[in-house]
């Protein structure tokens, strides 16, 4: 379990690094972008209300320190009945401290975004998407 402290350091690094992402394209406009609590008394959540070329979206984001694919799996599961009880359709993101090629490609067949922050990215807007590809050093799967 990841003590309180850890959990809001990186919920913070996470929330820095979405906003940075969104920011990098013209075409986003972020409304809002706030901690959520979208599944019952749980942090490490964040809402992100956007405008993009004129449409709303609203991304529905888990911030998780574990992104093993078993980990991710079970919190891809949670994001997308959060998603589907916030108003409109949100869009699921999963954001961790470092996301395997195995785990991104969980995330695109699930059809949510991901964001790490060694640098990797996507996020999917209907036929408009933000990707970002880092070129650090591939880590061995947890």
């Amino acid at each position: 379990m990841k003590s309180e402290p850890i959990a809001a350091e990186l919920e913070a690094h996470a929330a820095e690094a979405l906003k940075a992402l969104l920011e990098q394209t013209s075409a986003v406009k972020i409304r809002e972008l706030k901690p959520a609590h979208l599944a019952r008394g749980r942090s490490g959540e964040l809402i992100a209300y956007l405008d993009v070329y004129g449409h709303s979206h609203t991304l529905a984001c888990e911030v998780n320190l574990d992104a093993s694919p078993g980990k991710v799996r079970a919190s891809l599961k949670k994001l997308r009945s959060c998603a589907a009880r916030l108003s409109g359709e949100a869009i699921p993101v999963l954001i961790a401290p470092y996301l395997s090629p195995e785990a991104q490609a969980l995330c695109k067949a699930s059809h949510a975004g991901f964001l790490d922050l060694e640098g990797n990215a996507r996020i999917a807007f209907g036929e408009f998407f933000i990707g970002r590809r880092s070129l650090h050093q591939q880590r061995t799967a947890a």
